[in-house]
């Protein structure tokens, strides 16, 4: 079982999820990354299947272009979808994110667990959005359940960590989870091993 399944594909792309390989077991207790003081494991509590919300308000995300580029968002309101095998998912308010930089696209993926997710392309300029002529920095970089009975997330926005974007969460870069399709962010707070890689598609 998988978080999200592509429905209304186009023009949506995720062609590493599509053709992702063999499916690998799940990994032993042995292969699972024993978590150190301060450290979670993807394969314990709180990451669950159905997945959980955990409330993290409080911790500094700043994301933007490059190293010293524009900011895209700055938020200590973040909350994050935990689910088994993935790194948390990170999902902020619009008002914390300059929205200017993002563009609705048409089609949709839809969730087992979330319902219907939309996606915008992020755009270099910050007004980039209203722009048609203007070109996507990052297509299809950033995603919302505008209707969800997963109601903490509700119309928030969670990004992709696609070049030539960088997170940090309390000043400490965060690393994109493997393949196109997931949007986890990886910390050293949480350990793995991760789902995303080839034939790791049905953890």
């Amino acid at each position: 079982m998988f978080s999200r399944r592509v429905w209304l594909a186009m023009p949506l792309a995720f062609p590493q999820h599509m053709a992702s390989g063999s499916s690998l077991p799940h990994p032993t207790a042995a292969q699972r990354v024993k978590p150190g003081p301060g450290q979670l494991s993807v394969w314990e509590a709180p990451f669950t299947r159905p997945p959980s919300v955990r409330d993290v308000r409080g911790k500094h995300v700043v994301l933007r272009v490059g190293e010293d580029g524009p900011v895209i968002l700055e938020s200590t309101n973040g909350v994050q979808i935990c689910e088994t095998s993935h790194p948390p998912t990170w999902y902020f308010p619009q008002e914390d994110i300059r929205m200017g930089h993002l563009r609705r696209i048409g089609g949709a993926t839809m969730c087992e667990f979330k319902g219907r997710a939309t996606y915008f392309d992020i755009m270099a300029e910050p007004d980039g959005a209203s722009n048609p002529a203007a070109r996507a920095l990052v297509p299809q970089g950033a995603w919302t359940y505008d209707r969800t009975d997963t109601t903490p997330i509700e119309g928030r926005v969670a990004f992709y960590l696609r070049p030539p974007l960088v997170a940090h969460v309390d000043g400490e870069r965060a690393a994109p989870q493997e393949g196109d399709f997931y949007g986890g962010w990886i910390t050293s707070d949480v350990v793995g091993p991760f789902k995303g890689g080839t034939g790791t598609r049905f953890w």
